[in-house]
């Protein structure tokens, strides 16, 4: 993963951590493999894919990449097994995702587009416990570009002559040094 998409999910997370408060009792920045009972409710902010295409002509200047990002949100409750006709709370909470990021201006300004958004809701069993889990998939676009780093920015040519050399230095031929100055624009 690029070290900006860990900054777009770590700005994911901060504004859920704010926005959801105490409502959950678990943060996780990594998918939950293995949840138990202690840390529900809970909430996982994770990077699911990032791709990159090429933004510009292949070799034809700095690399430049447009990315596309998939941030992957994923909240689970207990439910009881005689309650599970009942409408769990985290449906209410994970609907509130969309007013927490997509009204952030911090958080949009880091993207150059949200372009999908989809929901899953599923019941799992995790041991004897049953977890009702929703989970939302946000895909944004941002851009990347690598510039080179030049070591000589080539502001000057020292140009010395190999001629005369040793055989021919009494023949009174001089050897010539210049000194080019380059100008560069920005």
């Amino acid at each position: 993963m690029s070290s900006y998409a860990l900054t777009v999910q770590a700005k994911a997370m901060a504004l859920a951590q704010i926005g959801f408060g105490a409502r959950f009792k678990t943060y996780r920045l990594t998918p939950m493999l293995q949840v138990q009972p202690g840390d529900l409710p809970i909430l996982g902010v994770y990077i699911l894919r990032e791709q990159r295409r090429e933004d510009s002509q292949a070799n034809q200047g700095e690399p430049a990449f447009k990315h596309t990002l998939t941030l992957g949100f994923s909240g689970g409750v207990h439910v009881a097994t005689d309650k599970q006709t009942d409408m769990p709370p985290i449906e209410e909470w994970m609907s509130e995702l969309d007013d927490i990021l997509l009204c952030d201006p911090s958080f949009i300004a880091l993207t150059e587009g949200i372009t999908a958004m989809d929901r899953i809701a599923q019941f799992a069993k995790v041991g004897e416990t049953t977890l009702y889990e929703i989970r939302v998939e946000m895909a944004m676009e941002f851009s990347s570009r690598w510039e080179p780093r030049v070591p000589d920015m080539l502001e000057k040519v020292v140009v010395t002559t190999q001629f005369p050399d040793k055989e021919h230095v009494d023949s009174g031929t001089p050897q010539i040094e210049r000194v080019y100055d380059i100008e560069t624009t920005p």
